[in-house]
């Protein structure tokens, strides 16, 4: 099953939904960065809760979900666009916390820190928003994140779930949400029923992204768009050369004479980046004469 986003909307009751599967991207990720079974468990979490995050958003925004905690998991970060593309990583990779996984993940994050989101618009400009960790699941701070920061009802879900030996068989997460003058109890129903359970049991069982909406929102609602979803890094050697024009043609300089060469690994998809002297003394020339040109 190809990870996907699909959208809904029950327009009589004024509610729309949202179901994100990004198991693929998971156990993906879970080889890309090494991740040991409760430290992935978590990122899984948290790429779910930053794609439902990156589809509220409009075409040119993004969104960077954000975690700083106290446990041994330090933190992780996750990029995501409206486009369905996600990027991240985690700090404490190798956390591995015996036992039932969902008192696992709370141990791993620990009893203090701050759950940020940073939405990013188009022209450039950013608003950041943050809740205090609790010793609670992820969800429960996303929860407590859309409560303080939206101000709009809304239920939501992560959910990591085993087939076989496989501990990141399914990876979803689903947002129901009031539209303005929509229905309060119907959110209030749907948090009842995620509650209950209801989300992850029909999640176990294969149902389809309609019937996960269904059976936690009611019936009613139409499938307006499905997108699919994908790990994908915008790094390149491009923004590697940009970034080092950013120390100014004394501090490229400085590092050919002391280096010879600037090196750069990127986070997100550990790929290496090389520039070499030649094309730093190049850059500093060009950096210098540009300034000439300036002043002239």
């Amino acid at each position: 099953m190809i990870d996907r986003i699909t959208r809904g909307l029950h327009d009589r009751r004024g509610l729309r939904a949202l179901v994100v599967r990004v198991g693929d991207v998971a156990r993906m990720t879970r080889l890309l960065h090494g991740l040991a079974p409760t430290s992935a468990q978590l990122f899984g979490e948290a790429l779910a809760g930053a794609a439902l995050l990156g589809a509220l958003q409009k075409d040119e925004e993004r969104v960077n979900l954000q975690l700083e905690c106290a446990g041994p998991l330090r933190g992780l970060f996750v990029d995501a666009d409206s486009r369905g593309n996600l990027r991240g990583y985690v700090r404490g990779t190798a956390v591995h916390v015996p036992g039932d996984p969902s008192e696992a993940a709370v141990a791993a994050l620990g009893g203090g820190g701050f759950l940020s989101v940073l939405r990013t618009r188009g022209d450039g400009t950013f608003y950041r928003s943050s809740v205090e960790l609790t010793r609670e699941p992820l969800v429960g701070a996303l929860r407590r994140w859309f409560s303080a920061s939206e101000q709009v009802e809304t239920a939501v879900a992560l959910e990591v779930i085993p087939q076989g030996d496989e501990p990141l068989g399914q990876v979803a997460g689903l947002l129901v949400q009031r539209l303005p003058g929509g229905e309060a109890a119907g959110v209030v129903a749907a948090r009842d029923a995620i509650g209950a359970g209801a989300f992850r049991e029909a999640l176990a069982a294969g149902a389809s992204a309609l019937a996960l909406v269904e059976t936690v929102a009611g019936e009613g609602f139409d499938l307006l768009a499905e997108q699919e979803v994908a790990y994908r890094c915008g790094c390149s050697i491009e923004r590697v050369r940009n970034a080092v024009t950013a120390l100014g043609a004394d501090g490229i300089a400085d590092l050919v004479a002391t280096v010879g060469r600037a090196e750069v690994d990127c986070e997100f998809c550990h790929a290496h980046y090389v520039v070499e002297a030649d094309e730093l003394r190049d850059l500093e020339r060009r950096m210098r004469a540009s300034r000439r040109d300036g002043a002239a």
